[in-house]
Protein backbone atom coordinates (compact mmCIF):
# COMPACT_ATOMS: atom_id res chain seq x y z
CA UNK A 1 0.00 0.00 0.00
CA UNK A 2 1.31 3.60 -0.77
CA UNK A 3 2.73 5.18 1.94
CA UNK A 4 0.17 8.33 2.30
CA UNK A 5 -2.63 5.70 2.08
CA UNK A 6 -1.55 3.44 4.54
CA UNK A 7 -1.22 6.11 7.21
CA UNK A 8 -4.57 7.42 6.29
CA UNK A 9 -6.34 4.07 6.87
CA UNK A 10 -4.60 2.69 9.62
CA UNK A 11 -3.07 5.44 11.24
CA UNK A 12 -5.11 8.50 11.32
CA UNK A 13 -4.37 9.43 15.59
CA UNK A 14 -1.01 9.82 14.62
CA UNK A 15 -1.32 11.92 11.82
CA UNK A 16 -3.64 14.37 13.84
CA UNK A 17 -0.54 14.47 16.43
CA UNK A 18 1.84 15.18 13.70
CA UNK A 19 -0.65 18.49 12.02
CA UNK A 20 -2.06 19.66 16.10
CA UNK A 21 1.91 20.77 15.70
CA UNK A 22 1.40 22.62 12.49
CA UNK A 23 1.03 26.08 11.93
CA UNK A 24 2.77 27.46 14.69
CA UNK A 25 1.54 31.12 14.50
CA UNK A 26 -2.00 30.89 12.93
CA UNK A 27 -0.86 32.21 9.60
CA UNK A 28 -3.51 29.61 7.50
CA UNK A 29 -6.43 31.19 9.90
CA UNK A 30 -5.21 34.30 8.64
CA UNK A 31 -4.87 33.69 4.93
CA UNK A 32 -8.20 31.50 4.75
CA UNK A 33 -9.62 34.27 6.17
CA UNK A 34 -8.73 36.44 3.75
CA UNK A 35 -9.63 34.33 1.16
CA UNK A 36 -13.24 34.09 1.86
CA UNK A 37 -15.88 35.64 4.24
CA UNK A 38 -16.71 32.42 6.59
CA UNK A 39 -19.49 34.88 9.12
CA UNK A 40 -22.59 32.69 8.15
CA UNK A 41 -21.17 30.90 5.27
CA UNK A 42 -21.79 27.62 3.83
CA UNK A 43 -18.34 25.64 4.35
CA UNK A 44 -17.61 22.14 2.36
CA UNK A 45 -14.30 20.71 3.33
CA UNK A 46 -13.17 17.90 0.91
CA UNK A 47 -10.53 15.53 1.72
CA UNK A 48 -10.67 16.54 5.61
CA UNK A 49 -8.93 14.31 7.03
CA UNK A 50 -8.68 14.18 10.45
CA UNK A 51 -10.52 17.60 10.55
CA UNK A 52 -7.58 20.22 10.21
CA UNK A 53 -9.62 22.76 8.39
CA UNK A 54 -13.05 22.67 10.69
CA UNK A 55 -11.37 22.86 13.74
CA UNK A 56 -9.38 25.71 12.13
CA UNK A 57 -12.96 27.68 11.21
CA UNK A 58 -14.24 26.85 14.82
CA UNK A 59 -15.37 30.27 16.21
CA UNK A 60 -15.92 31.87 12.58
CA UNK A 61 -19.84 31.34 12.63
CA UNK A 62 -20.45 29.31 9.34
CA UNK A 63 -21.71 26.24 8.72
CA UNK A 64 -19.28 23.34 7.53
CA UNK A 65 -19.86 19.83 6.13
CA UNK A 66 -16.81 17.72 6.20
CA UNK A 67 -15.78 14.73 3.79
CA UNK A 68 -13.36 12.40 3.24
CA UNK A 69 -12.37 9.51 1.08
CA UNK A 70 -10.99 7.15 4.05
CA UNK A 71 -13.00 6.10 6.91
CA UNK A 72 -10.39 5.91 9.95
CA UNK A 73 -10.12 9.77 8.91
CA UNK A 74 -13.45 10.71 9.68
CA UNK A 75 -13.44 8.24 12.94
CA UNK A 76 -10.49 10.59 14.12
CA UNK A 77 -12.10 13.77 13.37
CA UNK A 78 -15.18 12.82 15.04
CA UNK A 79 -13.02 11.93 18.15
CA UNK A 80 -11.31 15.68 17.94
CA UNK A 81 -14.81 17.22 17.34
CA UNK A 82 -15.74 15.26 20.66
CA UNK A 83 -13.14 16.79 22.48
CA UNK A 84 -13.51 20.18 21.16
CA UNK A 85 -17.19 19.83 22.28
CA UNK A 86 -15.94 18.98 25.77
CA UNK A 87 -13.28 22.03 25.93
CA UNK A 88 -10.39 19.93 25.79
CA UNK A 89 -9.74 21.98 22.35
CA UNK A 90 -9.85 25.73 22.95
CA UNK A 91 -11.90 27.78 20.70
CA UNK A 92 -10.42 30.34 17.93
CA UNK A 93 -8.10 33.66 19.59
CA UNK A 94 -10.61 35.31 18.97
CA UNK A 95 -13.02 33.99 21.16
CA UNK A 96 -15.92 33.80 18.91
CA UNK A 97 -18.76 31.41 19.87
CA UNK A 98 -19.27 28.67 16.89
CA UNK A 99 -23.20 28.02 16.66
CA UNK A 100 -22.22 24.91 14.70
CA UNK A 101 -19.98 22.92 17.59
CA UNK A 102 -20.76 19.81 15.73
CA UNK A 103 -20.64 18.93 11.64
CA UNK A 104 -21.54 16.03 9.90
CA UNK A 105 -19.03 14.01 8.57
CA UNK A 106 -19.12 12.45 4.97
CA UNK A 107 -17.32 9.43 3.48
CA UNK A 108 -17.18 9.88 -0.23
CA UNK A 109 -14.54 10.54 -2.56
CA UNK A 110 -13.82 14.49 -3.70
CA UNK A 111 -13.91 13.31 -7.62
CA UNK A 112 -17.67 12.34 -7.33
CA UNK A 113 -19.48 13.53 -4.02
CA UNK A 114 -23.43 13.59 -3.25
CA UNK A 115 -23.42 17.05 -2.28
CA UNK A 116 -25.80 19.42 -3.53
CA UNK A 117 -25.06 21.71 -6.79
CA UNK A 118 -24.29 24.94 -5.42
CA UNK A 119 -24.79 24.45 -1.63
CA UNK A 120 -21.28 26.18 -0.47
CA UNK A 121 -20.43 29.75 -0.11
CA UNK A 122 -16.75 28.17 0.54
CA UNK A 123 -15.19 24.88 -0.50
CA UNK A 124 -12.11 24.00 0.60
CA UNK A 125 -9.39 20.97 0.20
CA UNK A 126 -6.61 20.90 2.03
CA UNK A 127 -3.21 18.72 1.10
CA UNK A 128 -5.60 16.44 -0.72
CA UNK A 129 -6.06 16.41 -4.61
CA UNK A 130 -2.33 16.55 -4.33
CA UNK A 131 -2.06 13.29 -3.83
CA UNK A 132 -3.54 12.16 -7.29
CA UNK A 133 -0.30 13.45 -8.84
CA UNK A 134 1.52 10.65 -6.57
CA UNK A 135 -1.26 8.18 -7.43
CA UNK A 136 -1.87 8.75 -10.93
CA UNK A 137 1.26 9.99 -12.62
CA UNK A 138 0.43 9.45 -15.69
CA UNK A 139 -3.42 10.47 -15.37
CA UNK A 140 -3.34 12.42 -12.53
CA UNK A 141 -4.83 15.69 -14.84
CA UNK A 142 -8.25 13.53 -15.51
CA UNK A 143 -8.45 13.04 -11.86
CA UNK A 144 -7.85 16.54 -10.78
CA UNK A 145 -9.52 17.72 -13.18
CA UNK A 146 -12.72 16.36 -12.03
CA UNK A 147 -11.68 17.30 -8.06
CA UNK A 148 -11.92 20.88 -9.35
CA UNK A 149 -14.80 20.16 -11.16
CA UNK A 150 -16.77 18.92 -8.05
CA UNK A 151 -15.45 22.19 -6.21
CA UNK A 152 -17.16 24.17 -8.86
CA UNK A 153 -20.56 22.07 -9.01
CA UNK A 154 -20.97 22.47 -5.11
CA UNK A 155 -20.11 26.16 -5.16
CA UNK A 156 -22.64 28.79 -5.51
CA UNK A 157 -22.24 31.70 -8.12
CA UNK A 158 -20.19 34.43 -6.51
CA UNK A 159 -18.87 31.64 -4.03
CA UNK A 160 -14.81 30.39 -3.66
CA UNK A 161 -13.21 27.78 -3.69
CA UNK A 162 -9.60 27.35 -1.81
CA UNK A 163 -7.00 24.45 -2.22
CA UNK A 164 -4.13 24.11 0.28
CA UNK A 165 -0.59 21.96 -0.71
CA UNK A 166 2.59 21.77 0.72
CA UNK A 167 5.17 24.59 -0.45
CA UNK A 168 7.62 22.22 1.66
CA UNK A 169 8.53 21.03 4.94
CA UNK A 170 12.09 21.27 6.57
CA UNK A 171 13.39 24.00 4.27
CA UNK A 172 13.83 27.52 4.47
CA UNK A 173 12.31 29.13 0.90
CA UNK A 174 9.12 27.74 -0.44
CA UNK A 175 8.77 25.72 -3.92
CA UNK A 176 7.15 22.63 -4.94
CA UNK A 177 8.66 19.63 -3.37
CA UNK A 178 9.21 17.77 -6.73
CA UNK A 179 9.01 18.13 -10.36
CA UNK A 180 4.84 16.28 -10.38
CA UNK A 181 3.63 18.68 -7.75
CA UNK A 182 4.88 21.79 -9.46
CA UNK A 183 3.25 20.72 -12.86
CA UNK A 184 0.06 20.29 -10.72
CA UNK A 185 0.77 24.17 -9.43
CA UNK A 186 0.87 25.36 -12.64
CA UNK A 187 -2.13 23.77 -13.59
CA UNK A 188 -4.10 25.11 -11.10
CA UNK A 189 -2.76 28.57 -12.03
CA UNK A 190 -2.46 28.41 -16.04
CA UNK A 191 -5.16 26.18 -16.78
CA UNK A 192 -8.29 27.00 -13.86
CA UNK A 193 -7.35 30.30 -12.89
CA UNK A 194 -6.28 30.12 -9.04
CA UNK A 195 -4.45 32.60 -7.81
CA UNK A 196 -1.44 31.34 -4.92
CA UNK A 197 -0.55 32.88 -2.00
CA UNK A 198 2.35 31.75 0.14
CA UNK A 199 2.19 31.32 4.46
CA UNK A 200 4.13 30.20 6.99
CA UNK A 201 3.01 27.18 8.51
CA UNK A 202 5.55 25.59 10.71
CA UNK A 203 5.43 22.90 13.16
CA UNK A 204 5.92 23.39 16.87
CA UNK A 205 6.69 20.22 18.62
CA UNK A 206 8.29 21.51 21.64
CA UNK A 207 11.70 19.22 21.34
CA UNK A 208 13.52 18.11 18.97
CA UNK A 209 13.34 14.46 19.99
CA UNK A 210 9.69 14.74 19.16
CA UNK A 211 9.72 16.64 15.98
CA UNK A 212 11.89 14.11 14.66
CA UNK A 213 9.61 10.89 15.71
CA UNK A 214 6.22 12.56 13.83
CA UNK A 215 8.44 13.46 10.96
CA UNK A 216 10.29 10.26 10.30
CA UNK A 217 6.31 9.09 10.90
CA UNK A 218 5.39 11.15 8.05
CA UNK A 219 8.21 12.78 5.94
CA UNK A 220 10.32 9.87 6.60
CA UNK A 221 13.60 9.27 8.24
CA UNK A 222 15.58 11.49 5.53
CA UNK A 223 13.71 14.24 7.22
CA UNK A 224 14.17 13.20 10.90
CA UNK A 225 18.13 13.79 10.26
CA UNK A 226 17.84 16.72 9.11
CA UNK A 227 15.83 17.85 12.18
CA UNK A 228 18.27 16.75 14.43
CA UNK A 229 21.38 18.25 12.34
CA UNK A 230 19.71 21.40 12.35
CA UNK A 231 18.25 21.18 16.53
CA UNK A 232 15.09 21.89 15.46
CA UNK A 233 11.48 21.35 17.93
CA UNK A 234 10.19 24.05 15.40
CA UNK A 235 10.56 22.95 11.77
CA UNK A 236 9.74 25.04 9.06
CA UNK A 237 7.40 24.96 6.55
CA UNK A 238 5.55 27.23 3.85
CA UNK A 239 1.83 26.39 2.38
CA UNK A 240 0.52 27.26 -0.76
CA UNK A 241 -3.41 28.78 -0.31
CA UNK A 242 -4.76 28.60 -4.18
CA UNK A 243 -8.30 30.93 -4.35
CA UNK A 244 -10.61 30.81 -6.97
CA UNK A 245 -13.89 32.45 -6.93
CA UNK A 246 -17.05 31.35 -8.71
CA UNK A 247 -18.69 34.24 -11.28
CA UNK A 248 -22.11 35.19 -10.27
CA UNK A 249 -25.09 34.07 -12.96
CA UNK A 250 -25.37 37.05 -15.66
Amino acid sequence: MDHFRNIYTNQAAAYHELIAAEDADGNLRKALENAAPFAGARVLDLGSGSGRIPLLLRGLGCTIIASDLHYAMLVEQKQQMLLSLRGVLPLAANGRSNPQASWPLVQADGRQTPFASGWADVVTAGWAFGHLVGWYPDTWRQHAGRAIAEMQRTAKPGGTLIIMETLGTGVLQPAAPHDGLAAYYAWLENEHGFVRTTVATDYDFGSVERAAELCSFFFGEEMAERVRTNGWSRVPEFTGVWVKRIKEKG
